[in-house]
């Protein structure tokens, strides 16, 4: 899996799509894998969020990854995540 250096968005209470419990679910369901632990790279806690990111220095397109609840409050902050990212609007690809 590839690394991206991402920064964190603050989505508010944006509801997953109809058929996912969670963006989290959208994210496993979506890539066929169990998040485990938080995909930011030097976190070990478990992924508890799906979290909406955006590519630094890349398109403006919304993308989810698992991180745990304390990566994914630190609205603003740049840091590098392992993929997959999977996009919020399905006509872009998921980036392995």
């Amino acid at each position: 899996m590839s690394q991206y250096y991402v920064r964190n968005l603050q989505e508010g209470s944006r509801p997953a799509p109809a058929g996912y419990s969670s963006w989290l679910d959208y994210w496993e369901k979506k890539t066929g894998l169990k998040a485990g632990t938080c995909h930011r790279v030097g976190c070990y806690r478990t992924a508890t969020d799906g979290a909406h990111v955006q590519l630094v220095n890349g398109d403006n397109e919304w993308y989810i990854v698992p991180l745990c609840h304390g990566c994914n409050t630190q609205y603003g902050a740049r840091f590098y995540v392992d993929g997959p990212l999977v996009p919020v609007n399905l006509n872009y690809p998921i980036k392995w």
